[in-house]
């Protein structure tokens, strides 16, 4: 949101005789009649700017209408910031714990998803959890539903490549690893599924 008190120079306790004053102050210096055809455009718009944040400032009602507007601006931004760390914080907790405890992972992958049902990479996190616990088929259409999202990522590739390796797609599992591998094939996720591949053919399975 602008700051209309920022436009003219005050701090949100002004006075309506400081509003006046520094608006008064501006407008005799921005004013398009003042100055010479060679500026008038380019101070148009902020003549204009001064002149809004006047009129909404120096009115009572307009003014307490636009502070709690702020107020509720940032309460909202400060509630998303919460929201974005907690999702964070448990999709990190939950990667730390996938290969030691995947039904503890799963748990906080599915908190995190719950906090963002449209980011891919929880998405398809939770949907490689549920898979690692048995739950395949919910596992997979989460899988899926990351990647027609249509954003194409390291992670979530590797996501995939796992979790259909690990439900038994090996063809699809394959196919996402080469993708990943496209985007980065030294990282240290890939070797270990390429090990797992191997170690699948090597017991025939």
């Amino acid at each position: 949101m602008v700051d209309l008190f920022k436009i003219l120079g005050l701090g949100k306790n002004a006075t309506k005789e400081e509003i006046k004053k520094a608006y008064y102050a501006l407008a005799k210096r921005y004013h398009p009649d003042h100055l010479s055809n060679d500026y008038k455009d380019s101070y148009i718009n902020k003549f204009r700017e001064i002149t809004i944040a006047y009129k909404v400032l120096i009115d009572d009602e307009q003014r307490a209408k636009y502070l709690r507007n702020v107020a509720l601006g940032e309460f909202e931004m400060d509630t998303a910031k919460q929201r974005r760390e907690s999702r964070e914080k448990l999709l990190k907790e939950g990667i730390n714990l996938l290969r030691k405890d995947s039904r503890r992972a799963e748990k906080y992958f599915r908190m995190a998803y719950t906090l963002d049902k449209l980011n891919p990479l929880y998405i398809s996190y939770y949907g490689l959890s549920l898979v690692l616990i048995g739950n395949k088929n919910d596992g997979i259409t989460l899988i899926e539903k990351s990647l027609n999202t249509g954003i194409k990522s390291l992670d979530v590739f590797l996501n995939c490549a796992e979790a259909y390796i690990e439900a038994g797609y090996i063809r699809l599992g394959k196919k996402y690893l080469k993708m990943a591998m496209k985007i980065n094939k030294n990282n240290p996720r890939v070797n270990r599924i390429l090990s797992r591949l191997k170690h699948r053919r090597n017991n025939g399975s």
